[in-house]
């Protein structure tokens, strides 16, 4: 609901009065105090209006929301409401948030939950940051909470010995840990791999166990933008690896899915859609190709599969390609008028993003004293003059212009 401010309120349980009864309105500066009686409403005839009144006046008085320029939200929305309440960790907490902030709907009367939703997400990066920092002291601490890098937090799972911690050591520097025997990895473990130019984080987790996962990782995996389920095409147990794994994210209702989430399932029943890619790993095993087609056609798994192998590279570029597919955004360079462009550390934003939507990103100075831009690259003339609403696509060179 439209958060107001608390020395708002009378005036917005005014407005409720006025929506409520135009007998109401009439009568307000006498009506605000005895509304909030009990004893006042048993007066009344006209039973259902007053109870609406009441009921809207206490909650907006209370809560300080405005009840009549209401939100309505999701059940999706109200779900993941309840996970941010539920939150045991500040990995679960930041995932809900992220969650509530994508699905609130986007207009004028959500723009003040929107602003307080992203605060409380602030914090919670905070916190979870903190907690992350805390790990190295050796006190307690989230060992499966990861601050986000990049473009993007991919997360892996699967089961033991499917080859998780060999992805990130082949694609990062991070100092995993890489054994032939299982359970070699006890926390998380963060790297930063590359899309060509583009940084996207992975990091190693633990493997699950017969469907159960040490406490934390499922807010981890929750918080992921994109989860990485891995397989081993070497195993007797390829499928049972794949199934334990979607066994576990149903029954924390999460339902893995291979496209960007664009619509929602209103079935308040509905599983959480959460972005997964299928990393069939250890294609240079024997044998490994065949099983692969036997997998397909066994259990017809919906996410992208990308054939890998962490030990002689083959594959790993294309899985970077799909992961970065996936998150759903784009790469833009700056250039200064009259300079040549610098494509070392290039902006990421969301696909859809405009040109305004890139002057924030660097500075709100700047987009306020924005006046236009030019443009190289996508479906324009290079060196074009578009407005700041002209929406970009991957990879374009973008010159602001000021006021």
């Amino acid at each position: 609901m439209n958060r107001v401010a608390p020395l708002s309120r009378s005036n917005s349980m005014a407005r409720c009065v006025a929506w409520t009864s135009p007998w109401l309105s009439d009568r307000i500066p006498r009506i605000i105090s005895p509304l909030l009686s009990p004893r006042w409403m048993e007066r009344h005839s006209d039973g259902t209006t007053i109870l609406m009144a009441r009921a809207s006046l206490l909650h907006a008085y209370s809560t300080g929301y405005d009840a009549c320029m209401a939100v309505n939200q999701s059940p999706m929305y109200n779900k993941a409401e309840e996970r941010y309440r539920n939150a045991s960790s500040p990995a679960e907490k930041v995932a809900a948030l992220e969650e509530m902030l994508r699905l609130v709907p986007k207009h004028k009367a959500s723009e003040k939950l929107q602003a307080a939703l992203k605060q409380k997400l602030s914090a919670a990066r905070e916190a979870a940051a903190s907690a992350h920092k805390h790990k190295s002291g050796g006190g307690q601490h989230d060992a499966f909470s990861v601050p986000k890098q990049g473009a993007g937090q991919v997360v892996l799972m699967g089961a033991a010995n499917v080859g998780k911690s060999s992805i990130v050591g082949a694609l990062t520097s991070a100092k995993v840990e890489i054994a032939d025997y299982p359970f070699s990895t006890h926390a998380a473990v963060p790297g930063m791999a590359h899309h060509e130019d583009v940084p996207i984080q992975l990091v190693d987790m633990p493997p699950i166990m017969a469907g159960h996962v040490q406490p934390g990782m499922m807010g981890a995996f929750r918080a992921a933008d994109v989860l990485l389920i891995t397989v081993d095409l070497s195993a007797i147990e390829l499928i049972e690896q794949y199934e334990q794994c979607l066994t576990l994210l149903a029954s924390h209702g999460v339902r893995p899915v291979s496209e960007a989430i664009l619509e929602f399932d209103e079935d308040e029943s509905a599983a959480v859609p959460k972005r997964a890619i299928l990393a069939a790993n250890k294609l240079d095993t024997p044998g490994a190709r065949d099983n692969l087609d036997g997998f397909r056609e066994l259990t017809g798994c919906p996410l992208k599969i990308v054939p890998v192998s962490a030990t002689s590279g083959e594959g790993l570029p294309e899985m970077m390609a799909a992961v970065f597919e996936l998150l759903n955004v784009i790469r833009v360079y700056a250039k200064k008028p009259g300079k040549p462009v610098d494509k070392s550390s290039p902006f990421i934003l969301p696909v859809g993003a405009t040109i305004h939507d890139l002057a924030v990103h660097i500075h709100k100075d700047l987009a306020e004293k924005l006046s236009g831009a030019r443009i190289w690259g996508g479906t324009v003339h290079d060196g074009q003059l578009v407005t700041a609403t002209h929406v970009l696509t991957d990879k374009n060179v973008v010159e602001l212009h000021e006021k």
